[in-house]
């Protein structure tokens, strides 16, 4: 909404790094998580796979998090159909992604929420989504849960080309960011880097912290 603001410039600047890291022949799929809620990690991902698609690669957004998804809410696009439907056979791949805005960028939604969303994301059924993308778009994001309250992310990990792992600052404790990398490190899942989010910036271009329903679960779980 704001291509010459701070955070725009930011994007962009992650998006030159992350271009090295796609240097090998075939897509790259990557899984953007965190350690906790409330990282802003659905934000980067939204973000990066956007912010790629401008330079004409064609991208495809995945909310992979079956439990708390926010994509389809955030593009303003029908989120009732989408991967976990892909997943259990209900709908083909091809009618589940949708394309938006006038550039490649093609967002795959969460669709029904599933009873077993680890199981499913672990399937051979995800590995054969993986592939059918990988031979279609030029990069592959996936917003994937927090990596400590569930293994969802780690298991996704696996079969992708690897994690970003999203720190915002003032936010997580230095315990929790040791324990995500950890997890992965524990499950033989590949770490990329990190991505500091919402570090203090001054002035009107001051990026704003991103809100989280897990969040908001664990606080009414203990009574606050």
């Amino acid at each position: 909404a704001r291509p010459h603001s701070m955070a725009a410039e930011a994007f962009r600047s992650l998006r030159t790094n992350v271009s090295f890291l796609t240097t090998t022949p075939g897509s790259a799929a990557f899984v953007v998580t965190s350690a906790i809620p409330g990282e802003g990690k659905s934000t980067v991902a939204a973000n990066l796979a956007a912010t790629v698609a401008e330079t004409g690669a064609r991208v495809a957004l995945v909310d992979a998090d079956l439990r708390k998804p926010v994509v389809a809410t955030r593009f303003g696009i029908e989120g009732g159909v989408g991967l976990s439907d892909v997943l259990v056979g209900r709908v083909a791949l091809s009618d589940a992604v949708q394309s938006w805005g006038v550039s490649p960028l093609f967002v795959l939604p969460a669709g029904v929420l599933p009873p077993n969303p680890a199981e499913l994301l672990g399937s051979e059924a995800m590995t054969h989504v993986i592939d059918q993308l990988r031979a279609v778009f030029d990069l592959i994001v996936f917003d994937a849960p927090p990596l400590l309250p569930v293994t969802d992310a780690v298991v996704l990990t696996r079969k992708a080309t690897g994690a970003f792992l999203v720190v915002r600052a003032e936010h997580a404790h230095t315990d929790q960011v040791v324990d995500a990398v950890a997890a992965l490190a524990t499950a033989d899942a590949l770490l990329l880097g990190f991505i500091a989010n919402s570090v203090p910036a001054k002035g009107a271009d001051a990026v704003a912290s991103a809100s989280s329903g897990y969040a908001d679960a664990q606080a009414k779980a203990r009574g606050r």
